[in-house]
C-alpha cells in the first residue's frame, strides 16, 4: 500500500474545507520531525482522521520513536478511528466552559502533599528540577521564533488578560518572587543586546503616568532594588 499517497490526499482534503464541529490540530510534519507550528504545517482533522493520520505516520516512519509514541497515546484511548472519534467528542462536550487550569479542583490534602513535595527544589532556566542543555535552549528559542499567532488568536489572548484583577495574597507572592530574583551580569548583557535598537510600543499620557506611579511604588518598597542584587557569595 502506498502510505504517502493515502496521507498526502488526507491532509490535501483537509487543506481546502472548514470542519464544521469537534476538530483536532494536526502537524503536517510533526514537531519530532522538524515540523513548527506555523499555519501552513497546521491542519483541522476529525478525531477519526486525526487517528489515521498517525498511524499512517507510523508505517511511514516505522524506526521513529516520537512517531510511534504518539500513535501510542491515542491507541490507549482506545482502539480504531470510530471508537476514538465518539470518545474525543464526547470528552470536548464535557469540557465546554470549564477552564482546563483554573476547573479542576484540588483539596486540601493533595495541595498540601503538592506543595511538601516541592519544597527544597532548584529552579534553573525558571523549570522546576530540569535542567535545559545549550542545544535545547536554542532549540526552544528556535520554536519560539516561528511560531505565528493569528490576529483571531491575539484577540482572545488579549480578552483574557484584559482587565484581569490580581488578589492581594497573589501580588504579594509576586513581589517576594521578584525580591529573590538574581540576575547574573551575563544575562543582564544579553537582555540589553536583544532590546537594543528595538522600538519600544507608543504609550499614551495616561499608561505612563500609570507605569511611573508603579515604578515609584515599586522603588519606594524595595521590590526593584533587590531584582539586580548579586549575592556576595556568587559575585567572589
Amino acid at each position: 500500500m502506498n502510505y504517502q499517497l493515502h496521507y498526502d490526499r488526507l491532509i490535501a482534503r483537509a487543506r481546502g474545507r472548514v470542519v464544521v464541529g469537534y476538530r483536532e490540530r494536526h502537524h503536517v510534519v510533526p514537531r519530532c520531525l522538524g515540523g513548527g507550528n506555523e499555519p501552513k504545517n497546521i491542519v483541522e482533522l476529525t478525531g477519526e482522521e486525526h487517528y489515521v493520520a498517525h498511524q499512517l505516520l507510523v508505517r511511514l516512519h516505522p524506526g521513529h520513536a516520537g512517531i510511534a509514541y504518539a500513535a501510542m497515546k491515542m491507541a490507549w484511548q482506545t482502539t480504531g478511528n470510530k471508537p476514538y472519534g465518539w470518545l474525543r467528542r464526547r470528552y470536548a462536550r464535557s469540557r465546554i466552559g470549564v477552564n482546563y487550569q483554573t476547573g479542576m479542583k484540588r483539596s486540601d490534602a493533595v495541595r498540601a502533599a503538592m506543595s511538601e513535595s516541592r519544597k527544597g527544589r532548584t529552579f534553573p532556566n525558571r523549570k522546576r528540577g530540569v535542567v535545559f542543555t545549550k542545544e535545547h535552549r536554542a532549540n526552544l528559542s528556535s520554536a519560539r521564533r516561528k511560531m505565528v499567532f493569528s490576529e483571531e488568536t491575539k484577540a482572545k489572548i488579549g480578552a483574557f488578560f484584559k482587565g484581569k484583577k490580581l488578589s492581594a495574597e497573589h501580588r504579594a507572592k509576586l513581589c517576594v518572587a521578584r525580591q529573590k530574583r538574581v540576575t547574573t551580569p551575563e544575562t543582564r548583557a544579553k537582555m540589553s543586546a536583544s532590546h537594543r535598537g528595538r522600538k519600544s510600543c507608543p504609550k499614551s499620557p495616561e499608561m505612563r503616568a500609570r507605569l511611573s506611579a508603579a515604578l515609584k511604588a515599586a522603588w519606594a518598597n524595595g521590590i526593584a532594588r533587590n531584582q539586580w542584587t548579586i549575592p556576595s557569595s556568587s559575585a567572589s
